[in-house]
């Protein structure tokens, strides 16, 4: 029985002699070869990448820069609307005084009875023109602009 099973095996290794074995290693010739494809794989790739990166990275750089300026122009917006609210409540408190005054007496326009209708109109057409201002230029979308 052992016989037998000896016999086999070597007509199994037979078999395998004039043909390649599976394990076999690749030779030196073929080893370069894939290692030269390799490298020119990897030269496209990183070139692939680094085109890849630049776009991104300048794509990035610009919506930060965009970033900036809409903080910058909400900011300014800040500020001129605190100059303008300032002017505003000047042009009112004018208004107020000049009509507390006419109206206590202290101050009297009968020989100029045209001038504190004028003054009046004036200053609350200077004040809606400026409210009016306000809300178009200052609280318009960044977009529209």
């Amino acid at each position: 029985m052992s016989d037998s099973c000896q016999t086999d095996e070597l007509s199994m290794t037979d078999d395998l002699v004039g043909e390649e074995a599976p394990d076999a290693l690749p030779s030196v010739a073929e080893l370069k070869k894939e290692i030269n494809k390799s490298d020119k794989d990897t030269r496209g790739r990183g070139e692939a990448f680094y085109d890849e990166f630049a776009i991104f990275s300048v794509k990035n750089e610009r919506s930060y820069v965009h970033l900036r300026g809409l903080s910058a122009h909400y900011r300014h917006k800040g500020m001129w609307s605190y100059f303008i609210a300032f002017l505003m409540l000047l042009m009112i408190a004018f208004q107020s005084a000049l009509l507390g005054m006419v109206g206590s007496g202290l101050w009297s326009f009968e020989k100029y009875t045209w001038l504190l209708p004028g003054l009046l109109v004036q200053n609350l057409a200077q004040v809606i023109g400026l409210a009016v201002f306000v809300v178009k230029a200052l609280f318009k979308e960044i977009g529209s602009e």
